[in-house]
């Protein structure tokens, strides 16, 4: 995956000097965008960037039009039903195309076309309603690399992308535009997490940089930093995820929610399709939301708990059936909500209904895995979240992003020991950091953290 996809609004040869600094491999532009189209789909060509028309959902009758114009490709949205995607698809199969799909249908076949997620928060942190909030409640994070989990998990052959735009469906207000850092967060997320973003400043940011103005040109130039650095470690970010937890789910929409709150708790897990259930061993937890419908994949997760594992089992529907009971699993003991059962080697965790609230299965998951030896945990920041990706040679390198500008002071603990530690960071040399080994883990104290840095472990 090393395309670099974005998005500009209006046919405007000026604006190239921008998608050259960045890199641009493709341009997203609308079909019916203003400006001189002939004049600027030469100078991209000319700069060697492909031109994508992008289309409404119900203009993709007009593709003839824009193959006849000269653009590159299309991207357009998928509606309507799945086969009347596949006979675009297969009508202009020889054409770049993006199908841009919901999470509702993501799963759908889209051969030729690469599958953009249309879906995403716009990243920040947001503070919660001070009538509502406790003392000790925390700003909510709006982040999005649990998307791309998610997408790499459940479609391992296809690139991890998402397409939102900074709009209201982002949760961005037209009264409150987002801060001009928060793009370089929206790309080293989805890139930090193995996938990759159709980037689209927001509009505020976009006019500032066509007048000229500082500071959104000095945004401009740390982006730029953050692209690089993104391409630089490209190779790692691809790498499994870090964590010794997966989810398991036949779909999307069944663990979306329940993959978001696992990551605001730092427990970053992979996702794993109903088709390719993970051995016991490199995982030790499964979260195996939905399997009722699925037999097969019920009795590997199965096995994974006989072997030593332990499983979370979550329905998503309120008729689900107990497909953890042919197992004929020994009662331990019961909570509220849920029901725990020893099973050969493991344990299994059984709730009874679906979950109402998943920040409190992630609390659960974290209790599975121990408080004290849980994968990751960031002490002195509530804005930093981390990625795990396992490295060649027993290696591991911790991804962190600031979700509300620069983080000071803060404490990170891995579980495995590790002898040295580097962070590496956007536009500044590699810093090497005192790896201090306690018990079966590993803590770095990190001073400042601007919004993007990777914290390798040796």
């Amino acid at each position: 995956m090393n395309s670099f996809l974005m998005r500009w609004p209006e046919a405007d040869p000026a604006a190239l000097k921008w998608f050259r600094e960045i890199a641009v491999t493709h341009l997203w532009l609308p079909w019916d965008a203003p400006g001189d189209t002939q004049a600027f789909l030469q100078a991209c060509r000319a700069a060697s960037i492909a031109v994508i028309a992008e289309f409404p959902p119900d203009g993709r009758a007009e593709l003839a039009l824009a193959r006849k114009a000269g653009f590159d490709g299309a991207a357009f949205t998928g509606e309507g039903d799945e086969k009347a995607l596949a006979a675009l698809v297969n009508q202009h199969s020889d054409w770049q195309l993006f199908a841009l799909l919901d999470p509702a249908r993501i799963h759908w076949w889209t051969g030729a076309a690469r599958a953009v997620l249309a879906a995403g928060l716009w990243p920040g942190a947001r503070r919660l309603d001070p009538a509502a909030a406790g003392a000790t409640q925390q700003a909510w994070l709006d982040a999005n690399a649990y998307l791309i989990a998610c997408l790499r998990g459940l479609f391992a052959g296809r690139d991890a992308w998402l397409g939102y735009r900074a709009d209201e469906r982002a949760g961005v207000s037209k009264t409150q535009p987002p801060p001009y850092g928060s793009v370089e967060v929206a790309l080293a997320e989805a890139v930090m997490a193995g996938g990759g973003l159709v980037l689209t400043l927001p509009e505020h940011y976009r006019q500032a940089l066509l007048r000229g103005k500082e500071t959104a040109h000095a945004a401009w130039r740390s982006l730029l930093q953050t692209a690089r650095f993104l391409r630089e470690h490209r190779s790692g970010f691809l790498r499994p995820f870090g964590a010794r937890v997966a989810v398991v789910a036949g779909s999307l929409p069944d663990c979306a929610e329940i993959v978001n709150l696992l990551y605001r708790h730092n427990v970053s897990p992979a996702v794993a399709p109903t088709n390719a259930i993970p051995a016991y061993g490199r995982f030790r937890i499964l979260v195996a939301v939905g399997l009722g419908p699925h037999p097969a994949a019920a009795r590997a997760v199965l096995t994974f708990a006989r072997a030593g594992g332990k499983v979370l089992a979550v329905p998503v529907g309120p008729d689900e059936p107990a497909w953890w009971r042919q197992a004929a699993p020994t009662r331990i003991r019961s909570e509220e909500n849920r029901d725990f059962f020893a099973l050969g080697q493991g344990l299994l965790i059984a709730y009874r209904e679906p979950v109402e609230d998943p920040g409190e299965l992630a609390l659960d998951v974290i209790d599975a895995m121990g408080w004290r030896t849980r994968d990751l945990r960031i002490w002195g920041s509530t804005t930093v979240l981390g990625i795990l990706h396992r490295l060649d040679g027993g290696r591991l390198s911790v991804e962190l992003l600031s979700y509300a500008g620069p983080a000071r002071d803060f404490l990170l603990r891995v579980e495995g020991r590790f002898q040295r530690a580097t962070l590496r960071r956007p536009g500044a040399p590699a810093l090497p950091l005192r790896a201090a080994m306690r018990g079966t883990g590993t803590e770095v104290e990190i001073s400042r953290l601007e919004r993007v840095a990777s914290l390798l472990l040796e």
